[in-house]
């Protein structure tokens, strides 16, 4: 049977593309999977793609356009528009007769038109992407993840799934989404393996990889429908390891007599050190505090507050983040001292969280090498646990998911405060 292929026990369609043709269609060959290991069925295959492929040349000669992967997309949309989901002839010689039968009686009532028939009988081979171009796919059918995050937040959403494909393709190379196989992907598992051995990285770094390549792939795989086997590929991908050690806290006595002390502190400028002074007192983190707008501080009310909020082009980390925070302390110092604000710092927490940290490690304000400055957030959380806060107010104020079903709008600013003025640092 010509252009009939076997390899590794299975079939492909297999056909140079003509030379008269090479200014319609640049391929050298066009191969096609028939995903069968029975001869029979594939010169069937083989034959019914045979006829779609000489049909979509006629056409492209008859209407001097040439071959594009937008046409696969086309012929999708075309194909649901007419009544049907589109389905590629290789998967199409299985369907049931009577599908079979309903898509021939459409295709032949619109046989004058090439597109319609192809988008019907499945005549359209999915199109190829590469591991880098199937990323900048990627970036297209996210859109909306990002809508509402800043530059600086487009940029670390980035950054993680960029470097994810970086670390496969240095592995196996740039390989076609259609050759990809589960040997590949634990070549990246296997890769991250040898690097927590040898450099004593983490599995959640690991898995953090491993996830993204997973998520991109998926994502592509799905809405090009390139049939890739997905959940064999990734199957029991994750990497296991005993619990990883937490950021330490830093304990009480710690804070008021060492790192929140002014002549420890006098090396900061004025506002890094009140970012420190709110941190310690609300438990919102650099990045919450830093992207307060003036609005969202409130200082005449019967109880002071700050509301971290979403704000058009500056979306919160997650859905519980948006909360309001009763000021006490060290923190209604700070924001009376700034009322407007930390806007200064505004899509800058990294480089702040940086610079802070080194002046806190260059003077030995961090009692270990587990210390952070976002250990004020866990000290924080510490701090409500002493005390006995319950559940529903710790969430509340700490912006995280309440495990158990929420009722109500949850802790009032009266509740919220009576608990942080339990735990308030003396100034």
């Amino acid at each position: 049977m010509r252009h009939l292929l076997k390899r590794n026990g299975k079939y492909y369609y297999n056909r140079r593309v003509p030379d008269y043709l090479n200014d319609i269609d640049d391929r050298n060959f066009v191969r096609v999977s028939l995903k069968t290991d029975s001869r029979d069925i594939a010169i069937k295959r083989c034959a019914a793609f045979n006829q779609n492929i000489e049909n979509y040349w006629q056409e492209c000669i008859e209407t001097g356009s040439k071959h594009n992967t937008d046409r696969f997309q086309k012929v999708v949309k075309l194909a649901r528009l007419l009544g049907f989901s589109y389905m590629p002839v290789t998967q199409l010689a299985n369907a049931p007769m009577a599908e079979i039968a309903n898509r021939l009686n459409i295709a032949n009532q619109v046989k004058h038109k090439q597109l319609h028939v192809e988008a019907i009988m499945g005549g359209v081979d999915t199109p190829s992407f590469t591991l880098t171009q199937g990323l900048e796919k990627y970036w297209e059918l996210t859109k909306d993840l990002i809508v509402s995050k800043s530059p600086n937040q487009v940029r670390k959403w980035k950054n993680p799934r960029v470097k994810a494909i970086r670390n496969l393709v240095n592995l196996i190379g740039d390989k076609d989404y259609k050759g990809l196989t589960r040997d590949d992907i634990f070549k990246l598992r296997d890769w991250w393996i040898t690097r927590m051995k040898e450099e004593g990285k983490k599995a959640s770094s690991a898995n953090k990889d491993l996830i993204h390549v997973k998520t991109i792939i998926e994502t592509v795989n799905e809405s090009e429908r390139l049939n890739l086997d997905t959940g064999w590929l990734f199957n029991k991908i994750m990497i296991k390891q005993g619990r990883e050690e937490s950021r330490e806290a830093f304990d009480d006595t710690f804070l008021k007599e060492t790192l929140l002390k002014g002549e420890n502190l006098a090396g900061l400028d004025g506002h890094e050190r009140h970012l420190l002074y709110a941190f310690a007192e609300t438990g919102a983190g650099l990045s919450e505090l830093v992207g307060l707008e003036p609005g969202d501080i409130t200082l005449d009310a019967d109880i002071p507050h700050i509301h971290i909020q979403n704000h058009p082009g500056k979306s919160l980390k997650t859905d519980y983040r948006p909360r309001k925070i009763p000021l006490v302390g060290y923190a209604l110092r700070a924001f009376q001292k700034y009322p407007e604000g930390f806007g200064n710092y505004k899509d800058k927490a990294d480089s702040l969280s940086t610079s802070i940290n080194k002046y806190l490690r260059n003077r030995n304000l961090l009692p270990s090498k587990k210390h952070s400055v976002y250990s004020l957030r866990h000290s924080f959380q510490d701090r409500l646990l002493a005390v006995n806060t319950p559940d529903r107010v710790q969430t509340d104020l700490m912006g995280h998911k309440f495990k158990r079903p929420e009722y109500g709008k949850g802790a009032s600013l009266e509740q919220k405060l009576e608990w942080l003025q339990k735990i308030a640092l003396n100034i």
